[in-house]
């Protein structure tokens, strides 16, 4: 047996020297970039549930705002881009042929009348055109006309309606007439068969095959009072004379042009030579407002444009811009707080290799350089999927909308807004990188032996953070506001940054209040409600994402309503809600009652009339020379003084009496309306003596000014017809009489809910005006129906069975035209909300697997887990949902501000300035404040099903 024996090992005398390090420090940070950037890829790629809640995190909001973006940029359509609807092959149109001097913008819709040096005078006479009379003038002659004044071939496009026979309905459509024999480009384009040669022939558009036409064959019209079969020859596209869709096309109106011809009639110039801006500013000169395809696609100099022109485009880009600064911080801070949660749940699954990492000598900007690492790798890839499939799913949605409804211009040509999209790519990586950032710092204050042992608590509060956040919040209010009062962009973005890290400073705070405010309730809540603020750098970002995705809907929610409110405070209603009226000629009324009765038996009418004389059938040789008038005489004036001219400016002691009457007067309640007396306490809910009244013929005034002693005078008699010979001036009456009645006046509530309309300052019983001897002429009649409102398939039961030029409006209160838009906006920030509220209640879950495990070891039971896991979940996100309500109120209020102290006032017809209109949805905001947090709980508690994996250590 031998035994080999072997020297101790011994140290060196001295440590190797220290390997030196090659290359430069430029060179060294790279290398350090590309190791961290590797293991964030291989991380990656070895959690994929992780890193796909990760990439979702972020793909989400990114597609959801490009893809906004995008449908923005593609239904809004440029005057460049309708060029082909609106012009077609032609070089201008005529859009509109005014008696007065035009101004207007690059667009010849944008235009209006030229003012006077002063307020009082009348607008400048336009220099006259050889062959144009926009008041009696036929559109073939018009065209002939402004051919030779334009300098090219000048083509009469015009629309008109019909009815179209489908069983025993009589639904209706519009026509467009033009000479098919000129190329109109893409305004006409034929799809199948041919163009009509008379107007015995049509073309049926896809929105008329929507409408229930056939696509061959022949239909019924009536036109004129006459019934005519017309045969349909082939299937185009044709736009109506101002650019939208129509639903029949022919050579030429089926009725006379002129008055009872086409409703209207746009004028397609053709010649080689563009029309130019010089060109454009003298038509302006003659009356006419041009749209030039030279024009748009080269538009002048900004100084070319008129002032007021000018000075709208300088508002409009300065609200734009307010606008971008406010959208671009929103978008930035809101995808930095719905990906702060998955890179603080990446931070600490990491937290123990980092730690390890730092144990053998890493240092802390190489720890921090790893967790950026890992923003850089799933951000970028996370931002490149959101947007092009948000880009992508927009575009196939506008896409597919435009092949279903071609006749519905809601989409233009695909556009991708390509500066917004690399806006919203960059902002959203950064937006990345500073959530990762939040968690990278704190590596430099990180605990390794803590870590290592597996304790990880957050530090005590800093007590000045929450001054800080209120201090930031209250300058974020100034901010916003500031920005919407003084235009300001700056203010604008930097309110935005306020608002929201003003909040998050205090998020801290309210966990540790929700702590200990807990102690009252069950041991399962108590004890998620303290663990939740002992673990605040994992609840901390859960919170402050629920609080960007509530803050986002409590916004939309707030402007929306504040918009609605106001839009709803200044409609005027026309008629009492749940009831019809109608506009007829007296001729056609027997029809029309006969209809009624056919099809709505129980419905009940009444005249209205107004005070006028008969002017006889056209074409009679004998007209009357004198018309009756009726006015109100305020107590100090006279007769004549009641009685506005229309000549020149008007006297003092016009604008003081001639306040309303036949005659017209100054403000909106100038209007003299004549009804049964029934129907007039029907309409005022008159009761007891008032109706009693009314019956004997008190008179209803819509001003107590008009009125003395309870009475109101009344100024009656006859005035000569204005002619050729005696134009309209001072009103002077050939006879006249005064007398005072009894006076009601008609309060505020009684026009707001359209008893009496807008118009109407005075209100006389038929019975009365009888007594008067004053004419009166048939104007309509109000419908009703005494046993409740008339429903919409009512109206439109009876609208299929009335005759041409017949149709009843029922009134339906204020109503948004786009609704359905706004339901979309507000379902997608729903959706993102509870989206953020799901993943990051589900990355919490998983951070949480520790806990529920030692939990589990001391034996709880899983229903004890689960309403633990609810919970924290429901108290996390009710911190985040309150937070984001509270910043929704504010921002949401900032943007209604302006746009609700402006509106026009019906009465007095011109812009005023308003008490801002603020309407806060209460309940939309309760159910987000109780809805967010039960789905959170509900969500954490369902994903508890099996008891934890519980690791045994021996000895």
């Amino acid at each position: 047996m031998s035994a080999t024996l072997t020297e101790r090992p011994t140290a060196p005398a001295n440590p190797p020297p220290p390997v030196a390090r090659g290359g430069s420090r430029m060179q060294r940070w790279l290398n350090s970039w590309r190791v961290s950037l590797k293991m964030a890829r291989r991380d990656a790629l070895r959690y994929k549930g992780r890193s796909a809640l990760v990439i979702l995190m972020v793909a989400l909001p990114v597609a959801l705002i490009v893809g906004g973006l995008t449908l923005s940029a593609t239904s809004f359509t440029s005057a460049a881009e309708a060029l082909p609807r609106t012009l077609g092959s032609a070089v201008a149109r005529v859009d509109t042929i005014q008696t007065t001097v035009v101004q207007q913008g690059v667009d010849g819709s944008n235009s209006y009348q030229v003012s006077g040096p002063s307020p009082e005078d009348q607008p400048p006479k336009a220099k006259p055109i050889p062959g144009v009379d926009p008041e009696t003038g036929r559109p073939s002659e018009i065209a002939a006309a402004l051919g030779v004044f334009l300098g090219g071939t000048v083509k009469a496009v015009e629309s008109g309606d019909f009815r179209w026979h489908d069983g025993d309905r009589r639904p209706w459509g519009d026509a467009t007439f033009f000479d098919m024999k000129q190329d109109f480009g893409e305004r006409a384009k034929l799809t199948d068969g041919r163009w009509p040669t008379d107007n015995s022939e049509v073309v049926v558009t896809p929105r008329a095959v929507h409408e229930g036409l056939p696509t061959s064959g022949t239909i019924t019209l009536t036109v004129g009072g006459e019934d005519r079969v017309v045969t349909i020859v082939g299937q185009a596209d044709v736009a109506s004379a101002w650019g939208g869709m129509t639903m029949l096309a022919t050579t030429k109106p089926w009725v006379s042009e002129g008055p009872s011809g086409p409703a209207s009639a746009s004028y397609l110039l053709f010649r080689d030579a563009p029309f130019t801006w010089s060109e454009v500013r003298n038509a302006n000169e003659h009356g006419l407002s041009i749209t030039s395809r030279e024009v748009i696609l080269n538009p002048p100099a900004a100084s070319e444009l008129p002032a007021d022109i000018y000075q709208q485009d300088v508002e409009n880009a300065k609200s734009l811009r307010i606008a971008a600064a406010m959208l671009g911080a929103t978008l930035f801070l809101l995808t930095a707080l719905l990906v702060g949660p998955a890179f603080a749940v990446s931070a600490g699954r990491q937290r123990r290799s980092l730690a390890l990492a730092a144990s053998n000598g890493a240092e802390t900007r190489q720890l921090r350089r790893s967790v950026l690492a890992s923003a850089v790798v799933l951000g970028a890839i996370a931002v490149l999927i959101g947007a092009a499939l948000g880009a992508a799913v927009a575009l196939a949605a506008a896409a597919i909308w435009t092949r279903m409804r071609p006749w519905d211009q809601m989409f233009g040509p695909a556009e991708i807004p390509w500066l917004g999209v690399l806006i919203v790519v960059v902002c959203a990586v950064l937006a990345a990188l500073f959530a990762a950032l939040i968690p990278a710092l704190k590596l430099g204050r990180l605990d390794i032996v803590g870590v290592m042992k597996g304790q990880n608590v957050s530090p005590p509060i800093n007590r000045k953070l929450p001054i800080v956040g209120a201090v930031l919040f209250a300058l974020g209010v100034v901010g916003v506001f500031g920005a919407v009062v003084q235009e300001s962009a700056v203010m604008a973005a930097l309110g935005v940054f306020g608002l929201f890290l003003g909040p998050i400073c205090l998020i801290p705070l309210l966990l540790v209040a929700c702590g200990k405010l807990a102690s009252r309730f069950s041991a399962p809540v108590r004890m998620a409600s303290r663990d939740a603020a002992r673990q605040r750098h994992r609840s901390a970002p859960t919170v402050a994402a629920v609080m960007a995705g509530a803050a986002l809907l409590s916004t939309f929610a707030v402007a929306l309503a504040s918009d609605t409110k106001f839009q709803a405070k200044l409609y005027t209603p026309r008629n009492i809600a749940g009831e019809a009226s109608t506009w007829v000629d007296p001729a056609t009324m027997p029809a029309l009652l006969a209809s009624l009765q056919a099809n709505a038996p129980t419905w009940r009418t009444a005249e209205q009339r107004y005070i006028a004389a008969d002017y006889g059938t056209p074409g009679a040789e004998k007209k009357p020379t004198e018309e009756p008038f009726l006015s109100v005489q305020p107590p100090g004036c006279t007769v004549a003084d009641t009685m506005p001219n229309y000549e020149g400016a008007p006297s003092p002691e016009t604008e003081k009496c001639a306040v309303a009457g036949t005659n017209g007067g100054m403000s909106m309640r100038a209007g003299v309306m004549v009804t049964p007396a029934a129907e007039i306490i029907r309409r005022v809910g008159a009761t007891g003596a008032q109706a009693q009244a009314i019956r004997d013929g008190a008179v209803l005034v819509g001003d107590p000014a008009w009125t003395s002693g309870g009475k109101v005078t009344l100024a009656y008699g006859g005035q000569p017809i204005p002619t050729d010979a005696n134009p309209t001036g001072p009103a002077q009456p050939t006879w006249s009489k005064s007398t005072a009645y009894p006076a009601i006046v008609i309060d505020e509530a009684t026009y707001r809910r359209g008893a009496v309309e807008s118009y109407t300052g005075v209100v006389l019983t038929q019975e009365l005006v009888e007594k008067l001897k004053l004419p009166t002429t048939m104007s309509g009649l109000y419908i009703y129906d005494p046993n409740g409102p008339i429903s919409k398939d009512a109206e439109d039961k009876v609208n299929d069975k009335l005759g041409e030029d017949m149709r009843i409006q029922v009134e339906r209160g204020f109503q948004r035209n786009d609704w359905k838009i706004m339901l979309i906006v507000f379902g997608i920030a729903g959706f993102l909300l509870t989206t953020v509220t799901l993943i990051s209640t589900a990355l919490a879950l998983a951070e949480q697997q520790a806990d529920m495990g030692t939990l589990a070891a001391v034996g709880a039971t899983k229903g004890t887990r689960r309403r633990f896991a609810g919970a924290q979940a429901a108290t996390v996100a009710l911190v985040g949902v309150a937070l984001g309500t509270l910043i929704g109120l504010v921002a949401g209020v900032a943007i209604a501000y302006p746009s609700t102290s402006r509106g026009w006032d019906e009465a007095l017809q011109k812009e005023v300035t308003l008490s801002p209109t603020i309407g806060i949805p209460i309940w939309h905001l309760l159910s987000i404040l109780i809805g967010v947090p039960l789905v959170a709980a509900l969500v954490a508690a369902v994903s508890i099903r099996r008891a934890p994996h519980v690791t045994r250590r021996g000895n």
